[in-house]
């Protein structure tokens, strides 16, 4: 059973592909004279047109397609350009559209590495200048610019509830010998109530 080619076995090297267009260019097929040209005059080899577009037979009249399908012969024209050889297939309407796009395609800078960037020293006021500037930024053009300060955004309820807690904790703090204190007292009284009585 034989195997299928693969596409990388059917398409080849670039040289491959070169040398069976010249083969096929120096076939008697390809030089043959029946290619037609003006009424009256005899029909000539056209070697490119056969190869690349429609030609007209001149003794059946037919028309016949191109050797080469628009798919081979841009493989046909990037291989004449690897190989150095584009004057083989100018002729092919491949040629100017892979030449256009050629002349269109951007130079790009090859990358050397990031410029050495000198960055200033501000002073200690020239920094809180600058700070201040950009706070002020912020606040004038940042999501509260033009909002009082009272009411900003919804946020989290954690967020929302932080400083009523932390108040509450300070207060609590503060006030921590006076609870303590009761708290001793209110134990006290409610063990002498519970302490039972001796019977005499």
């Amino acid at each position: 059973m034989a195997l299928r080619a693969t596409p990388a076995m059917r398409r080849g090297t670039p040289a491959e592909l070169m040398q069976g267009f010249s083969r096929w260019s120096a076939s008697v097929r390809a030089r043959t004279a029946n290619v037609s040209v003006a009424p009256g005059e005899a029909p000539v080899s056209n070697v490119p047109k056969k190869a690349f577009e429609h030609w007209r037979n001149s003794e059946t009249g037919r028309w016949n397609p191109p050797k080469y399908s628009l798919r081979r012969q841009a493989e046909l024209v990037r291989a004449a350009y690897a190989v150095d050889q584009p004057e083989l297939v100018k002729s092919s309407p491949k040629y100017a559209r892979y030449m256009h796009r050629w002349e269109e395609m951007p130079n790009h800078e090859v990358f050397t590495g990031f410029p050495a960037v000198a960055w200033p020293q501000l002073s200690a006021e020239e920094d809180a200048n600058e700070a201040r500037r950009i706070a002020r930024t912020f606040s004038e053009h940042g999501p509260y610019a033009g909002r009082s300060n009272a009411r900003m955004f919804k946020g989290k309820k954690g967020d929302r509830a932080s400083r009523s807690r932390q108040r509450l904790v300070e207060e609590n703090m503060r006030t921590m010998d006076e609870t303590i204190q009761e708290w001793r007292e209110e134990k006290a009284a409610a063990r002498a109530k519970a302490k039972p009585v001796s019977p005499l």
